[in-house]
């Protein structure tokens, strides 16, 4: 069996032969991509997440939002490498949503496996594989058209759960006392669930709000009704240059019709409730960017 680097080289090479499959195959893309129209948001009556905790420990309670196809990730040391730098005895815990995962992508749709190729069933698993490190662009130029609605479709779903996951976590820390004054922390797609949250919460219920590697954007559109809301809130964001999933996401031809925090500065002239870091130095990777050495840093700008 070829192993993993192997396959993505040859898929690779496939793709270079074929120019145009590649800009047919992001223009699927674009055109498949929905509006997310908040007009058009309907609530569910049983919420779209479930509160974990990691550890106990003092309040305000931190929350930890993971991003796209981390639905079934319960391996937190990542997020403890930033969270102890900055609240080593505060109470953390994790908000699971409906982010995906890789197995969903591989095996819910027998129809449309039972229609491939061995040829595209390998490049189906070595893209399932490879999911965590890439953009749905950047899947869809290695494994071609026929896997490429697979992919955007299970986009489109945890996108589209993002706004869910927000509204009910705003739910869930309006009802709760023992919420109110938390810290939230995302990562990815994980922070547009917070972003959803604040557009979302009654005033001033939430003390700030960390971006790692943020797919939210970071136009002044989008902020300045949540800062102007949220007079007493803290957000902090923290960008790379390095962060290459994101760039591909943003990049001509892709799939993000706005800059995302992760790449750049939220534009705000509040340099009092915003804050950016830029992390370049300490996060290799968009997979990186949760690590101590951006925790210390975080931790000696902001003191807390």
């Amino acid at each position: 069996m070829k192993n993993l680097f192997e396959s993505k080289l040859n898929i690779a090479k496939d793709i270079e032969q074929n120019g145009v499959l590649v800009s047919q195959v992001l223009d699927k893309i674009k055109g498949l991509l929905p509006s997310h129209d908040h007009d058009e948001f309907i609530a569910r009556e049983s919420s779209s997440i479930t509160l974990a905790t990691v550890r106990e420990g003092a309040f305000p309670c931190i929350l930890v939002i993971n991003g796209y196809l981390s639905q079934e990730g319960k391996y937190m040391s990542d997020w403890l490498s930033v969270v102890d730098e900055l609240y080593p005895k505060n109470k953390i815990v994790h908000v699971r949503w409906n982010a995906g995962n890789v197995t969903d992508i591989a095996l819910d749709d027998s129809n449309v496996a039972g229609d491939m190729k061995d040829t595209d069933a390998e490049k189906w698993l070595a893209a399932a594989t490879l999911a965590r490190d890439m953009s749905p662009a950047d899947i869809a130029t290695l494994v071609g058209e026929i896997v490429t609605d697979k992919f955007v479709g299970h986009w489109n779903k945890s996108f589209n759960e993002t706004l869910h996951a927000g509204d009910d976590l705003a739910k869930a820390i309006q009802d709760d006392d023992q919420l109110q004054g938390a810290i939230l922390m995302g990562y990815s797609l994980g922070t547009v669930v917070a972003c959803q949250a604040l557009s979302n919460l009654d005033a001033n219920k939430v003390t700030a709000c960390y971006l790692l590697a943020g797919a939210v954007s970071a136009e002044t559109e989008q902020w300045t009704p949540i800062l102007e809301k949220h007079t007493d809130l803290c957000l902090i964001n923290c960008y790379s240059d390095n962060d290459d999933v994101l760039k591909s996401a943003y990049g001509a031809g892709s799939i993000l019709d706005h800059k995302p925090a992760g790449l750049t500065e939220i534009d705000n002239d509040n340099t009092k409730q915003v804050v950016n870091l830029n992390v370049t130095e300490f996060s290799s990777g968009h997979l990186n960017i949760k690590n101590e050495k951006v925790g210390k840093a975080l931790a000696g700008i902001l003191k807390p």
